[in-house]
């Protein structure tokens, strides 16, 4: 059967009155003469409309001092859906919901998933409150009320707010940021489930990236319909359970209790949203109310920010990556025959890191002085650096001159802080365990840690791989090259780690490296410089 249309006011006091809509125009404003006449003075003399304009209703804003707006977005004239919110001007403006009505059967019942994904639970989810997330009060102070009049709930929302937006600093990650949002939101709200979903660009959908909830081992399954409003509007919503929830009958006033409740928040900014979090009480009596929802807003708007900061941090790395492979690539230019050789260095050694247990910011240090290892033979000449032959004594001390070089190019460069040692460990892979090596002769740990995993990974691939000058070795020979080497050239506890490296990944595949795309031409030396070319 079905039901007429409706419009639920909300009053401040969070009573409501429910007016039924005809075919008739009905109009809402301050004069008495209007349908529902307003006193609040931000309401105009003559407000609004709504008329019905079959099959829908639709609403007009009457050239109001204020504004009409649905859904948070300011409107002259907009058809109406099962659910909008609609508000008559800002600040302490008048709200309304409105309800099409619905035509009852057994379905409404069931649980059963629709068309559009959601499910017919989603369905009797009805918005009590839709806001912008710039309208929280707790982001906008100045609409608090003065200090001394504050509530004791009031207060420690402000406290917890302060307290999340220090917590957030330390994150590193979408992930960890979306684990930590959870916990502090589930925990804060005491609600019964907490999700925090973010949004998958290539799927252009959202997925749950961190749960919380009171029935530990419980998957949260968030209401699609809510999520997906929340996160293509950028507003933040606070809904009931439409079947259980007496304040959309005709009674004047009656209390939260017993009633599904949900809300929702966008994690964004003003420029871009990056997902949502999301509560929802199940099978506790104690509804959320609308400060509650202002200040998860506001919570969700500091983890927006955060999130936005991250995603700063990610392009600043792929650009500095980008950055890298082009210094590589330029050397990558002079000589075809040893293309692919840095960043097959970068990623053997970034590979014997972890295989060391170095941590992951240690790890990316090093990957980035493999890639620029021998950037200094940009200013080795080209009779020498390009001969197909064996190089003379005077020839190989001009060689020996590149490490040199790198560091004087690299150090100009202002890398960030925790890449900072990029030029010292870059320019010492040529420095031998016994103090045998060039440019400076060092021994032992007196070589940074980084430069001797390069040093490693900068033999094994100059012995695989096959050069004008000489032909490449297979990956057993060349392992057991630099093992004999183990305490002479190189640091027992790399090539401890390389080994560990080599016959859990590379051995078992017994596959040679293909030359990636994105490459590096800098020649290699033979480790123990006989009788094959010496660089």
């Amino acid at each position: 059967m079905k039901k007429s249309a409706t419009l639920i006011c909300k009053n401040p006091k969070d009573a409501r009155r429910t007016y039924t809509l005809g075919s008739e125009a009905f109009r809402i404003g301050r004069l008495e003469e209007n349908d529902i006449s307003l006193d609040n003075p931000y309401i105009s003399r003559y407000h609004a409309e709504i008329f019905f304009n079959d099959p829908d209703y639709q609403i007009k804003d009457l050239g109001s001092t204020s504004g009409t707006f649905v859904n948070g977005e300011r409107i002259t004239e907009k058809t109406l859906n099962d659910g909008d919110l609609i508000r008559l001007g800002r600040g302490r403006g008048i709200e309304f919901i409105f309800d099409a009505g619905r035509t009852t059967s057994p379905l409404d019942e069931t649980s059963e998933e629709a068309d559009d994904g959601s499910t017919a639970g989603d369905q009797n989810l009805l918005p009590i409150c839709v806001i912008a997330p710039e309208e929280a009060r707790f982001l906008d102070t100045t609409r608090l009320p003065a200090t001394a009049d504050l509530e004791d709930e009031t207060i420690g929302w402000l406290r917890s707010l302060y307290e999340f937006s220090g917590d957030v600093l330390s994150t590193h990650s979408p992930n960890d940021l979306a684990e930590k949002l959870s916990v502090f939101l589930h925990r804060t709200l005491k609600a019964d489930r907490c999700a925090v979903l973010l949004h998958n660009r290539e799927r252009d959908s959202l997925f749950v990236a961190a749960q919380s909830s009171s029935d530990h081992g419980t998957e949260v399954s968030p209401s699609r319909s809510v999520t997906e409003r929340i996160f293509r509007e950028n507003v933040a919503v606070l809904s009931m359970d439409a079947r259980k929830d007496e304040r959309f009958s005709d009674h004047e006033s009656v209390r939260f209790q017993s009633i599904r409740s949900v809300m929702g928040a966008p994690i964004g900014s003003k420029i871009n949203v990056w997902g949502v979090c999301y509560v929802d009480n199940v099978r506790n009596e104690r509804a959320f109310d609308e400060e509650e929802l202002e200040f998860m807003t506001a919570v969700a708007r500091q983890a927006g920010l955060m999130m936005e900061n991250l995603h700063l941090i990610e392009e600043q790395r792929r650009s500095l990556e980008s950055f890298m492979r082009t210094l590589a690539a330029s050397i990558d230019a002079r000589d075809d025959n040893t293309a692919g050789h840095s960043a097959r260095v970068a990623a053997h050694s970034s590979a014997i890191a972890r295989a060391m247990g170095l941590d992951p910011g240690e790890c990316r240090l090093i990957y980035y002085a493999g890639l620029l290892h021998d950037y200094g033979k940009i200013g080795t000449r080209d009779d020498v650096l390009l001969k197909p032959d064996r190089l003379t004594p005077e020839e190989y001390e001009h060689v020996k001159e590149h490490p040199l070089h790198t560091f004087r190019i690299l150090s100009k460069i202002r890398f960030p802080e925790d890449l900072a040692e990029i030029p010292f460990v870059a320019a010492a892979h040529h420095e031998r365990w016994d103090g045998s090596g060039y440019p400076h002769g060092l021994r032992e740990n007196e070589i940074p840690l980084g430069s001797r995993i390069v040093a490693v990974a900068d033999a094994y691939d100059a012995l695989t791989e096959e050069r004008v000058y000489s032909e490449g070795v297979e990956p057993d020979a060349a392992a057991n090259e630099i093992r004999v080497r183990s305490g002479s050239y190189f640091d027992p506890r790399v090539v401890e780690g390389f080994m560990d490296y080599f016959e859990r990944l590379v051995k078992p595949s017994r596959l040679r490296k293909s030359k990636p795309e994105e490459v590096d031409t800098l020649q290699p030396e033979n480790p123990d410089l006989s009788p094959a070319r010496q660089e």
